[in-house]
């Protein structure tokens, strides 16, 4: 999703709640564009299209340059998404494997030693 289309889903979000519905302006989406984005109906028109067929909103009309419109999903702004949790640190191969390495051996000098034993006596 662009930055364009979540501006969008933005200022409906800020309006209400999902499946009611809202009559804003051009201008009023405008505003919430991005810096660096095209602000011309063609780019909104194209961003509510895509919306649409995406199932985050519905479109009750358009005319001139008002819109009704409505959120079908539960939407969450960027600004309120929580960040993902750090990754866990890696393990630490060497002693792992050093550790493994001296347990075994220590396990067959014991078992060898006990071998010793019983064969002796």
């Amino acid at each position: 999703m662009d930055g364009i289309c979540s501006a969008v889903l933005n200022k409906i979000y800020a309006l209400g709640g999902t499946g009611r519905y809202f009559i804003v302006s051009a201008d009023e989406f405008f505003e919430t564009f991005p810096e660096d984005g095209e602000r011309s109906p063609a780019e909104l028109n194209r961003a509510l299209k895509y919306l649409k067929e995406a199932g985050y909103l519905d479109i009750k009309y358009s005319g001139g340059d008002l819109y009704c419109v409505a959120l079908l999903k539960e939407y969450a702004p960027a600004a309120e998404t929580p960040a993902p949790p750090p990754p866990p640190p890696a393990p630490k191969t060497l002693p792992t494997f050093a550790a493994a390495l001296l347990g075994g051996a220590l396990g067959g000098i014991v078992t060898s030693l006990f071998s010793l034993l019983f064969l002796l006596c």
